[in-house]
């Protein structure tokens, strides 16, 4: 299946994830200690890289003119989404790539009421549900927005902020626009920098991709399995989310292009395991498998895929509870998935636990 590297970022989406690392207080300091041990090649590449980030994040944070507190509006983490609010304005990471700033401004403008309702319950949905039910139904009205919203376990200020964003959808676009607007004009100033980072990825990206089925090791490593659009893939550079991956797909259209953002950290050997047995990881997964209800779960699922609300009805639980469990099990690699249509279906990673009993006999044998 072909894939097409993208030389240039997305400066929007990096202006995004830029300002969401600084109001979470996510450390670019702690990301390069922790994933130094996972990298293949040189340590001196290694740590350019990661200077290259630190400078253009400092530059980008001194200079950035707003006060925190209006940051944290929109790119406070809601919940534990991993998403801000200004996810809610405008259609980030998603199938749809705009070329500019005013792009996505015009997209978000465009939307009817009834769009930004079914847009706001979709991000709302990923607190409480993993997967669609067979009778699940878009909604249309702001009373089912509220219900929806509901199902999920957020804070009291955190429903206030999504309610005030909504009724005053315009004024926060207004606003959203103008940060955004200025995080991009101080990232271009670092041009330099951005185009060294550029560069580096999309060679190594061309010629991998020429001569490897990166897709189908992609899968694997991320233990998901997904339907390839007849249109192709994209892959996109990501600067300030430096060794994630992040997947659009769009289920009801495979002629939209699969997006698929790489960090510029990372390289093909995805798979690869420290040379010693990480203590850490270790430990986060024994503690994941002496929590009575994962283990329950990765028992119902370790014969035959499930999926969300399957899962949920299975052990009388609410949808926001299983949504808990998976997010640790899913991080931890202990659970593969694979998405059919509108259905995200869950099944036990036999490989990571075998890896994590072959670790113990490592360290205790």
């Amino acid at each position: 299946m072909m894939v097409t590297v993208n030389k240039q970022i997305n400066y929007v989406e990096e202006a995004n994830s830029l300002l969401y690392s600084y109001v979470n207080s996510d450390s670019y300091e702690k990301m390069k200690q922790d994933g130094s041990r996972k990298i293949t090649y040189s340590a001196e590449l290694y740590n350019k890289r990661y200077q290259h980030i630190l400078n253009i994040y400092n530059y980008v944070i001194e200079n950035i003119r707003f006060e925190k507190v209006q940051l944290e509006y929109y790119f406070k983490e809601i919940g534990k989404s991993g998403m801000g609010l200004s996810s809610y304005l405008f259609p980030l990471y998603t199938e749809v790539q705009y070329d500019s700033l005013t792009e996505y401004e015009t997209a978000a403008r465009s939307k009817s009421k009834v769009e930004i309702i079914r847009d706001f319950d979709y991000i709302l949905s990923q607190h409480y549900t993993f997967g669609k039910s067979d009778d699940y139904k878009t909604i249309d009205s702001f009373e089912e927005l509220m219900r929806s919203m509901n199902k999920g376990d957020f804070s009291s200020e955190d429903k206030w902020k999504i309610v005030q964003t909504y009724l005053e959808h315009d004024k926060h676009l207004d606003e959203l626009c103008l940060i955004f607007d200025r995080t991009i004009q101080l990232l271009k100033e670092r041009s330099d920098e951005v185009k060294i980072l550029e560069g580096e990825f999309y060679d190594y990206w061309v010629d991998y991709t020429n001569n490897h089925n990166f897709l189908e090791e992609l899968q694997k490593y991320a233990s998901i399995t997904w339907q390839f659009s007849e249109t192709g893939n994209v892959m996109i550079p990501a600067i300030f989310r430096p060794n994630s991956i992040t997947i659009s797909s769009s289920a009801d259209d495979d002629k939209k292009a699969d997006i698929i953002h790489v960090g510029i950290i990372l390289d093909a050997n995805l798979t690869c395991k420290p040379a010693r047995v990480d203590n850490e990881d270790l430990n986060n997964a024994l503690k994941l498998l002496s929590d009575k209800s994962k283990f329950e779960i990765l028992k119902y699922i370790k014969s035959k895929p499930a999926y969300g609300f399957e899962i949920a009805n299975a052990f009388n639980l609410s949808t926001s509870t299983i949504s808990y469990h998976m997010n640790g099990l899913i991080q931890a690699r202990l659970v593969k998935i694979e998405k059919e249509a509108n259905k995200i279906y869950y099944s036990l990673n036999k490989e990571t636990v075998e890896e994590i009993l072959k670790d113990i006999g490592e360290m205790l044998l």
